[in-house]
């Protein structure tokens, strides 16, 4: 939801950090620029920004809330969930840092064509990564520790041969996210 409110200097990536981070609509809204530079790859200058710019979007923020839309981050990993009603629940938000790819940098490149073809997207495919514990990302660079290449990979597999990085392909990978795919 962040991501789609156009704030400059918040991609895909950058939107999901924002957003898991703080969870909700509102702690974001309530976060001064200190606050802000707690989130991972967010300076203090890119910090202020994203705060002024929040700012300036209160209107268009109160208007999607005033809509009926949901403005919590799924997923979000140690914070409460709210119990359906009737259900006690545990409180404990779902640990997504035990999961398979638990402290690793993923790139998914190229056309994926097996098991995880019905995903659709990079974007979901992206997710996937994410619900898995690991960490998604659209390049590679030194943080980067996993390749998924698929058909037509390009430069990317050259580029992580070059650094060492592991490169696996489609159904290794499905394979290593099972109970993620299964879930």
């Amino acid at each position: 939801m962040f991501c789609a409110l156009g704030v400059v200097g918040t991609g895909r990536g950058m939107s999901r950090r924002i957003a898991r981070h703080f969870g909700t609509m509102e702690a974001i809204r309530a976060a001064d620029a200190e606050a802000m530079t707690e989130v991972e790859l967010v300076g203090a200058a890119k910090a202020a920004a994203i705060v002024a710019q929040v700012a300036e979007l209160g209107q268009v923020v109160d208007k999607l809330v005033a809509a009926g839309v949901n403005l919590v981050e799924p997923q979000v990993p140690g914070r409460p969930e709210v119990p359906a009603e009737g259900d006690a629940g545990d409180g404990v938000g779902g640990d997504v840092a035990a999961g398979p790819l638990a402290g690793q940098t993923v790139v998914i490149t190229g056309k994926m064509t097996g098991a995880l073809s019905a995903y659709g997207t990079r974007t979901a495919l992206l997710e996937l990564v994410e619900r898995a514990g690991g960490k998604s990302a659209s390049s590679v660079s030194g943080r980067t520790t996993l390749l998924v290449a698929g058909e037509k990979a390009g430069g990317k597999v050259a580029k992580a041969e070059a650094a060492g990085i592991a490169i696996i392909g489609e159904e290794e990978f499905a394979l290593r996210i099972a109970a993620v795919l299964n879930a």
